[in-house]
């Protein structure tokens, strides 16, 4: 039987319909891919996880939304990341969607150097497909956030205008203790030295937490702790429980201006306006 930590690093446990959630990130992402503009399985390294799909906003020097997939580090993939594309191209931003490869073949290490090398890559080679290096704003879920954070904290990493971290965790001190840890083989040491929680602050101009209202106990106190952490190193940053909304379901609004978090998330990308 699972554990009350293993339950706690569950977030199924507690949210209401995950299955279709995870359904739509392929059914919104699949209708993106098949209606907008869009290069795939762009390699911007040499892993072969190291992938992308791009989509133009359709105009030179346009913002860019990035985003980084979760999965607990070892499901999930580009594929199931495209879902906000269409929002984001309708609001004027690029949307690319990155993939790192995943546990147990990869490294925690490794999937973090790559979200790195990812955003170095979108800075140097943006322009070409329309994107304006100096207005990127990054995006992750669950694992997503995790790889963001870190990946932020290093002085080599381009520095974006934000970061809108979703559902993460912050301290992976108690992963070793727990089922995720069967793929990831982190020790508490290693565990510790990448979590975000003891890393610099990410290198943005300010940053956005949310969490769904049905995320279990230790999601929302990370988050909290997270919080903390950032108001004390004086990054702009604004944290929020989303009502209505659990760990699977809430990237699904993410730059939607028909929802609340949609519509907030759009102001955190810039108060971006409709093009059509």
């Amino acid at each position: 039987m699972p554990s009350d930590l293993d339950t706690e690093y569950s977030p199924s446990s507690v949210a209401r319909h995950p299955r279709r959630s995870l359904r739509l990130y392929r059914e919104r992402g699949a209708a993106a891919r098949g209606r907008l503009r869009v290069e795939e399985s762009v390699p911007y390294g040499d892993e072969p996880g190291e992938r992308c799909h791009l989509f133009p906003a359709g105009a030179s020097g346009s913002p860019a939304l990035v985003f980084v997939h979760g999965g607990h580090w070892q499901e999930s993939g580009i594929d199931d990341a495209c879902f906000a594309a269409e929002n984001a191209v309708r609001h004027g931003l690029a949307y690319v969607a990155v993939g790192y490869g995943l546990a147990p073949e990869r490294t925690l290490p490794d999937m973090i150097a790559s979200v790195e090398r990812a955003l170095v890559w979108i800075a140097d080679r943006g322009p070409s497909f329309g994107i304006d290096p100096d207005r990127m704003y990054v995006a992750g879920s669950s694992a997503g956030a995790h790889l963001l954070a870190c990946a932020l904290a290093d002085p080599a990493t381009p520095r974006v205008r934000g970061a809108l971290l979703l559902s993460g965790l912050y301290d992976l001190t108690e992963i070793p203790e727990t089922y995720v840890n069967d793929a990831l083989g982190l020790t508490r040491e290693t565990a510790r030295d990448h979590s975000p929680l003891w890393m610099p602050a990410p290198r943005c101009d300010a940053v956005l937490l949310a969490a769904g209202r049905y995320e279990t106990h230790t999601y929302l106190r990370q988050q909290r702790a997270y919080e903390a952490r950032l108001a004390g190193s004086d990054l702009p940053v604004v944290s929020q429980v989303v009502p209505d909304r659990d760990h699977f379901d809430l990237p699904l609004d993410l730059a939607d201006s028909e929802t609340g978090f949609g519509r907030l998330s759009l102001d955190r990308l810039g108060r971006v306006t409709p093009t059509s």
